[in-house]
């Protein structure tokens, strides 16, 4: 990290300073003398950066050097922006002559640091030479868009071996089992229990999985809160212990479920007083075993005690792979598909497999290592290395060290930077790259944006990012570090950045530089003390880890360093920002402002502005475009906003503008989109506004290759518009690459040409079409190969999704890559498709029907969930009966006095039914007593409900819960009940007649239920 900043210091700044004070003799001199000092510095760095391992002299000497060189970056970093006003450093203004001397006692300081610095060298024995090195960042091979994961070698036979466990009978007749996996860190721990997780035999197996990584901190609360919102996909509030756990319990209830606990760490007096112990396991354990027999818990462990702890039925002890199987991931990553196989690497490629110690985490770093490697003398300088010698100091693998020192200056920044993230955490490609952006780790005359992607590429070839995850919507990347890499990290960072999660420092130390911190989310209060941060020499990064989650509470944390590059917080008030001249990235979330200050004009360096959550703002700053170096401009939640500032076009600099609302008025007209190069996410707002076709055209969104997501919004203000809204949507036709589109309010008979065009929109993968109410055809969307998400709401005119004819043949498939669809409040339509066809559909597992009465299903085997809510007449549900793979079925406000006969004939596979808020329901149909997959039946809401099907209903042999809530006009159970020897939870609630005749032995239908291990009433 010494390097990256003395090479920045180096070859752009120290010339730039001595050009802008070479009328100053003083000052030149000194920076001369500076330059000449690290240069000497610089010079010894490689073979300090290696010895560092090894020597903590050495280490401690770095850490002053990184010191130093941050407090003269602070110094230099002011003289662009104060030289130039009014060029007032080349006058003599009493003011100027002040200024200069400032520069001057600053840089002698610091001169006089370094000088002492470089003095210490000596003793050390620190060897001049540079190491050759890749390129700053390499080439980056071209790729899709999808990361696919990497063969998995050598794990068949232990995959087997939890299979075993897992999917035996004899687990049948347990409520809970637990099985454990148990290895030393980078083994494949997580790799192993994932394969069994996604296996279709597991998921078939079990009615529910969940899946939790655990990592150092083993707290019950949020371990139940993270079960419910695996479950529900929602955000859970924590709340206290005990309503979290009826909240689970209600959810595990008569489940059989698969959870994994992956990576539990053990509790230990001295070192992690957070993990593990018996009490809190007995406390979970208490909650989980409310499930059906055959629930499991699959955990992952370094440490065996864990197994002994959960009381695990075996611990599958995990070896290194063999070194066959080492060579075939090593390989993998080494040798390019295009590259031939050079008999001499191969075997020094072997002989460096061999070091790996049967690690797949250590055989995965060292071939991404290797790729960018072709020579012999590249490859034995990996296998020759010294750092084979050292110990594992802190776990961390020689491999992964080795890795890392072969990193370019750029990329060791970029890497080491990541410790301020906790373990485990879930880290935004996007806002990483930001934070890059904003410290000057990448940088670029052009385009620093396709750096950091560079940047960020090679770092995730080389594995120290793993488990890549991509948003199909939104294009947006997330990935994860493993636990070894992070320690790495946090080695080299050691105090320079500083994770401070729900810690509580009352002092911080006065070297460190980037810091990412979390608030306790129930006490309101920072890690640190009020003023601990002022104390810090130089602070460049202060970053709360969830300062844009919208569940986060406030920080009330406001510093004054003027050092600052990145500041992202939750304050109480709007910060001020008179003395944050230097700082490049400001988020901020939650303020009650209708204004921002006119303090913001102060940040002439910013890169990066985000606001988040300001429910009240009304307008931008007027002379926001004063911020020319401005990049990003992110506005979420800001509701009340309905004024940019004018003139947008000024900030040619911005790649992201996420809102932007279109004026009538002078400098808020779409023209000024044209000549921006818009990237991410734009929603455009107040397209009523728009005087002209050509104002729409020049928006130029044709042309904004980058753009992933559009959102285009009409609002009916009652006036008659100046100009066709046809002619305007018309004009917005975006570029090709766009990935998602959503359209609100518009008022046009007919959709534009370029949405009947499968070019313009052929890498769409989410639509929304939303108020269109005078539209009476949709465009032919049934042709988009892409499209994943399509949702089709309030548009009264419709009567069919799709009117194109020309699917015919074998081959047409409409809709072939659609997964979910949703259809709102459609009252008119009659079909999905105006000519059905055999094919239709082909990969929809997912719809959702709400308020269309007229709707009829055609046949769509594939869908496996289905939600119909809202004017649930006979003839919609009776063409239910079409679905016949569905395996949830959730029926929602009905006015029907009775479910058509016939529905459920041929829904063999189906699970789960929900029947909620029919309140005119009197009666189940009959054949509801043929679904034998049944194993969840709830009942809410349905007050004139007066019986379930007496005959048969004892057919349901796979019924596991049966919840009947607020059905008061039930008055008893039918008799088949007694023969349902799989129920092991029964809930009725809000059922007074029912609730009295199933009293525990006096009621009169206890007899029927008295088997069933689970009641609740």
């Amino acid at each position: 990290m010494s390097e990256f900043l003395l090479g920045i210091l180096l070859e752009k700044v120290i010339p730039s300073v001595k050009e802008k004070f070479s009328a100053f003799s003083g000052i030149k001199k000194k920076t001369e003398d500076l330059s000449d000092t690290l240069g000497l510095i610089k010079a010894v760095l490689d073979d300090a950066e290696e010895k560092q391992w090894s020597n903590p002299p050495i280490k401690c000497w770095l850490q002053q050097l990184k010191d130093a060189v941050y407090i003269l970056d602070d110094v230099l970093d002011q003289l662009p922006m104060e030289s130039s006003q009014d060029g007032w450093l080349s006058s003599f203004k009493p003011d100027n002559i002040a200024f200069r001397c400032k520069v001057g006692r600053k840089l002698n300081a610091v001169k006089w640091k370094l000088d002492r610095i470089a003095e210490a060298k000596n003793k050390y024995l620190l060897k001049e030479g540079v190491r050759e090195r890749p390129t700053e960042v390499a080439e980056w091979r071209q790729t899709s868009s999808t990361i696919a994961s990497p063969q998995v070698f050598g794990r068949d036979a232990d995959k087997e071996k939890v299979f075993e466990f897992l999917l035996s009978p004899t687990r049948n007749s347990e409520f809970l089992s637990v099985y454990a996996i148990v290895g030393l860190g980078g083994l494949g721990k997580t790799t192993l229990a994932q394969l069994v997780y996604n296996d279709e035999q597991v998921s078939s197996h079990f009615n529910l999985k969940i899946w939790l990584c655990i990592s150092e901190t083993f707290n019950v609360t949020s371990i139940l809160c993270s079960i419910v919102q695996s479950i529900t996909k929602d955000k859970c509030e924590i709340l206290e212990l005990s309503v979290m756990e009826e909240k689970v319990k209600g959810l595990l209830q008569g489940k059989k479920f698969l959870l994994v606990l992956d990576d539990v760490w053990i509790e230990n007096k001295q070192f992690l007083k957070l993990g593990l112990n018996e009490d809190k396991w007995d406390q979970l354990k208490s909650v989980l075993c409310c499930g059906s027999k055959g629930a499991s818990v699959l955990v992952s462990s370094r440490d065996k005690e864990v197994a002994t702890i959960m009381g695990a039925y075996q611990a599958h002890d995990l070896s290194g792979l063999s070194e066959d199987d080492c060579w075939s991931l090593f390989k993998q990553r080494a040798f390019r598909a295009d590259k031939e196989e050079d008999e001499e690497l191969v075997k020094i490629g072997k002989e460096i497999v061999s070091k790996c110690g049967g690690s797949p985490l250590a055989a995965k770093a060292l071939g991404g290592l290797m790729r960018s490697r072709n020579t012999k003398k590249e490859w034995l300088e990996v296998k020759e290395s010294s750092l084979w010698s050292l110990p594992n100091e802190n776990h961390i693998l020689p491999a992964l060290r080795l890795s890392y020192f072969h990193l370019t200056p750029t990329l060791k920044q970029c890497f080491a930077f990541c410790a301020i993230f906790p373990k485990d955490t879930r880290i935004n490609k996007q806002e990483l790259i930001h934070l890059w952006m904003a410290n000057g780790f990448i940088s670029s005359r052009e385009n620093v944006e396709e750096v950091g992607n560079r940047s960020w590429d090679e770092l995730c070839q080389k594995s120290f990012f793993q488990d890549v995850k991509i948003d199909d919507n939104s294009g947006d990347v997330c990935f994860k570090m493993h636990d070894l890499v992070h320690d790495l990290a946090q080695s080299i960072a050691d105090k320079e950045c500083m994770c401070l999660e729900k810690a509580n420092l009352t002092d911080l130390p006065r070297n460190i530089h980037h810091i990412g911190f979390d608030c306790d989310g129930r006490c309101e209060k920072t890690p640190f003390k009020k003023g601990a941060c002022e104390k810090v020499k130089s602070l460049r990064t202060l970053y709360h880890l969830n300062w844009c989650n919208r569940w986060e509470t406030t920080s009330y944390l406001h510093p004054s360093n003027n050092s600052l590059r990145v500041l992202c917080i939750i304050p109480s008030k709007f910060p001020s920002l008179g003395s944050f001249t230097q700082l490049r990235y400001l988020g901020l979330r939650g303020l009650d402002i209708k204004t921002i200050p006119d303090s913001i004009y102060n940040l002439r360096k910013l890169e990066i502005l985000k606001l988040i959550k300001f429910k009240n703002l009304c307008c931008l700053p007027k002379h926001l475009t004063r911020l020319l170096n401005l990049r990003h401009l992110v506005l979420e939640g800001c509701d009340s906003l309905s004024e940019m500032c004018p003139d947008i076009h000024k900030l040619c600099e911005l790649r992201t503008l996420s809102v932007y609302i279109v004026k009538s008025k002078k400098g808020h007209n779409l023209s000024e989109l044209h000549s921006l190069n818009l990237g991410g996410e734009l929603s455009i707002k107040g397209l009523e506004n728009v005087r002209s076709r050509s104002e729409a055209q020049d928006a130029n969104l044709k042309g904004k290759e980058d753009l992933k997501v559009l959102y285009l919004r009409w609002k009916n203000s009652g006036k008659k518009k100046s100009v066709p809204v046809e002619d305007v949507l018309e004009a917005l036709q975006p570029h090709s690459n766009l990935k998602q589109l959503q359209i609100f309010d518009y008022e046009g008979l007919r959709f534009p040409t370029w949405m009947g065009n499968n070019s313009t929109l052929n890498n769409l993968v989410y639509l929304v079409l939303d108020g269109c109410r005078n539209c009476g055809q949709l465009p032919p969307i049934g042709k988009l190969p892409f499209l994943k998400k399509l949702a089709i709401m309030s548009m009264n005119e419709v009567r069919y999704i799709d009117e194109d004819k020309s699917y015919d043949g074998v081959e047409a498939k409409p809709f072939p890559s659609l997964e979910e669809f949703h259809v709102f409040r459609l009252p008119n339509v009659e079909r999905l498709l105006k000519w059905e066809t055999t094919n239709m559909f082909p990969s929809l597992s997912n719809l959702y029907i709400v308020g269309c009465p007229n709707l009829q299903l055609p046949c769509l085997p594939h869908v496996k969930k289905l939600t119909v809510s809202e004017y649930c007449r006979n003839e919609l549900l009776r063409s239910i009966s079409n679905l016949n793979g569905l395996n949830e079925l959730h029926l929602e406000r009905g006015g029907v006095p009775c479910l058509p006969e016939g529905m459920m004939n041929n829904m063999t596979s189906l699970a789960t039914l929900q029947i909620l808020s029919f309140s005119e329901l009197k009666e189940l149909p009959s054949d509801i007593t043929k679904l034998t997959a049944l194993s969840d039946l709830t009942i809410f809401d349905c007050d004139k409900l007066e019986c379930l099907p007496e005959q048969h209903f004892g057919s349901l042999s796979s019924l596991r819960k049966l919840s009947v809530h607020n059905c008061k006009g039930l008055g008893s159970l039918p008799d088949g009940v007694r023969h349902l020897t799989s129920l092991e939870f029964l809930s009725i609630k809000g059922c007074p007649v029912l609730k009295e005749r199933c009293k525990k032995r006096r009621g009169e239908d206890w007899h029927k239920i008295a088997h069933v291990p689970r009641v609740h009433l």
